[in-house]
C-alpha cells in the first residue's frame, strides 16, 4: 500500500489490497444483497439517479466497553480484507481523522451509469473522518464517477448539505471559492478524508454495464447521546 497524494484534507493510497483479497472483495459484490439508497434522506438527491448499497460492516472497537453489532469483523466475507487494511494503517491516518474514533463502519456501494452523489459534508458530531475504497477491477477516465473535494478556504460556515429541493445558498458558497481537487476512482485505491465538502460526479453512459463499486464509510466517534463510556 502506497501513499500517492496528501493534502491537509485527504490522503490517497494505491495498491491497497493484494490480488487474492481484492478478488475476494469483487466476488462479494457479485452476491451480496444490494438495495436502492434513499434519495429523500441523507446526501443523495433526486437528480443523483439510483445508487445501490449493501449491509453495514464494522471493524472491532478500538476500546473496551462497546458492543459488537452484526457485521463486525470477522465477517467471513470479502470486506474483511479492507477492514484489515484500514486497521493496519490506523496510526498513519491521525492527521486526517484524529485519534478519538472507536470503530470503522461502512457499506458497499454501487453507482451504475447515471448515478452520482450531491455536494455535502459529513456530520462530524459522529464522524471523525471518512473513507472510500474502489473495488471495481477496471475503470476508464471517460466513465466519470470522480470524487470532487472542495478547497475548504472560505467554507467554514457551509451547512452539512443543501435543502432537498433548493441548493442556491449552498451553490453560491461553493462557487464563491470555486476550487478544489478531483480523485479518479482508480481500481484498488483508498481515499481517507476529514471534514470537507465533497461530491461524486455522475457515472457516464460510456461506462455501459461497468459500475463504480466502492466500500465507503466513517471513522466513528462515540455517540454524544450514548451512555457507553470508553474504558
Amino acid at each position: 500500500m502506497n501513499s500517492v497524494f496528501e493534502t491537509e484534507q485527504f490522503v490517497v493510497y494505491d495498491d491497497v489490497l493484494d490480488e487474492d483479497a481484492w478478488s475476494a472483495l469483487w466476488t462479494y459484490f457479485q452476491f451480496e444483497e444490494l438495495l436502492p439508497v434513499t434519495v429523500t434522506e441523507g446526501a443523495w438527491k433526486l437528480e443523483d439517479g439510483q445508487p445501490m448499497a449493501g449491509p453495514e460492516f464494522h471493524s472491532p472497537p478500538r476500546r473496551d466497553g462497546y458492543d459488537q453489532p452484526e457485521g463486525t469483523y470477522p465477517t467471513d466475507t470479502g470486506v474483511d480484507g479492507l477492514i484489515e487494511a484500514l486497521v493496519s494503517i490506523q496510526d498513519r491516518l491521525t492527521p486526517w481523522v484524529g485519534d478519538d474514533w472507536f470503530r470503522v463502519s461502512g457499506r458497499s456501494y454501487i453507482y451504475p451509469r447515471g448515478s452520482a452523489l450531491t455536494w455535502h459534508r459529513d456530520d462530524h458530531a459522529y464522524y471523525s473522518g471518512a473513507f472510500i475504497y474502489y473495488a471495481h477491477p477496471e475503470w476508464n477516465a471517460q466513465w466519470g464517477g470522480e470524487l470532487l473535494i472542495a478547497n475548504p478556504q472560505g467554507l467554514d460556515d457551509l451547512p452539512v448539505m443543501p435543502f432537498r429541493f433548493d441548493n442556491r445558498d449552498y451553490s453560491e458558497s461553493l462557487l464563491e471559492r470555486g476550487l478544489g481537487h478531483y480523485v479518479l476512482p482508480k481500481p484498488n485505491r483508498l481515499v481517507v478524508l476529514g471534514n470537507v465538502a465533497h461530491a461524486v460526479t455522475p457515472v457516464t453512459p460510456a461506462a455501459g454495464r461497468h459500475v463504480r463499486a466502492s466500500l465507503a464509510g466513517f471513522f466513528l466517534r462515540q455517540d454524544p447521546e450514548s451512555d457507553v463510556e470508553p474504558t
